[in-house]
């Protein structure tokens, strides 16, 4: 048990430092950008990543002008005569929602990208034929201890207070 009321605020602050650590790494790593490299600048994402027959999905990107592609396989690239999807109006970003048919069960690659340009990113989609999951996630290892460490730390200084005014020297 901690008795010095200096020890104990330093474990109050470590336990609060580390938990707001671990929340700010998990909010950055849950960025679209950080999925990979995008040397042009230029991110396209695909939301849902799993959509059922009859289900829609949105395209979005961070560029307009886009012309969009959907392309059957995993990593694949759209044919040199391929006409697109959707194209998007000029502008900062865009967002095109479309319908997933029955013809179209599988993985797909999602090309985004401005013709005649370096600009453009793809994102991966499946098609299935039955309802996806949607379930809600476990959060991770490190969420969990992030929010253990935290109620830690807040618990700790609630029992300091209550004990002693953390401003009054004595």
């Amino acid at each position: 048990m901690i008795h010095s009321r200096q020890a104990l605020r330093r474990g109050i602050a470590v336990a609060i430092g580390l938990a707001m650590a671990i929340m700010a790494t998990g909010a950055v790593l849950a960025h679209p950008e950080s999925e990979g490299d995008h040397p042009s600048g230029c991110v396209v994402t695909v939301e849902p990543g799993s959509v059922a027959v009859g289900g829609q999905f949105t395209v979005s990107g961070n560029f307009g002008g886009a012309s969009i592609f959907l392309v059957e396989g995993t990593d694949a690239s759209p044919a040199e005569d391929a006409t697109p999807a959707a194209t998007t109006p000029e502008g900062s970003s865009f967002s095109v929602t479309f319908v997933a048919e029955a013809s179209d069960v599988g993985d797909w690659t999602v090309i985004g990208s401005i013709p005649e340009t370096e600009c453009g990113d793809s994102d991966a989609l499946t098609v299935t034929a039955a309802v996806p999951n949607t379930a809600v996630p476990v959060p991770s290892v490190a969420t969990t201890i992030g929010w253990l460490v935290l109620v830690l730390g807040l618990a700790l200084g609630i029992r300091l207070v209550g004990r002693q005014n953390l401003f009054v020297r004595r």
